[in-house]
């Protein structure tokens, strides 16, 4: 069982993650050093309550979202905080953003909630045996989700 502050961590990277920001926009944003910003996503050190809250407001969600106080935890939050460095790369991604803005156009959904849906989907996705996934595996990836979400 993860402890208190590793769920905290999962918890920050995968909303990091959900928004398509870095450790360096988020600890800018939260006017906190990027070593600690990194430090708490995984897992380590002690965050104060004045830390967590310039967290919070910089990923713009409740500070009770992050201490999982409103008890909604959502399991593809374990997906998207999990999810391998070459996706997140490929994510802020000209091809990706574009693609994501269109799908989200296509299917009228908002473009934040199409981003998350597509990373999760492609985060779960089967991957080669061994070594992490290249950038075209993650463009081949992304434009078979762009063909079934189309339809």
């Amino acid at each position: 069982m993860p402890s208190p502050t590793e769920t905290i961590g999962s918890r920050l990277r995968a909303r990091r993650v959900e928004l398509g920001l870095t450790l360096a926009q988020v600890a800018e944003q939260a006017g906190l050093s990027l070593p600690y910003v990194s430090n708490l996503e995984r897992g380590r050190g002690n965050p104060t309550l004045d830390a967590l809250t310039a967290l919070a407001r910089a990923l713009d969600v409740p500070l009770a979202s992050l201490l999982g106080a409103d008890g909604d935890d959502d399991p593809f939050d374990t997906v998207l905080a999990t999810a391998p460095k070459s996706l997140l790369q490929f994510a802020r991604s000209a091809a990706f953003q574009e693609t994501v803005s269109h799908l989200a156009k296509r299917q009228g959904a908002p473009v934040d909630e199409m981003r998350r849906r597509l990373l999760i989907g492609m985060a779960s996705s089967p991957r080669r045996s061994s070594g992490e996934p290249t950038e075209d595996d993650w463009r081949r990836l992304l434009d078979a989700y762009s063909l079934i979400l189309q339809r």
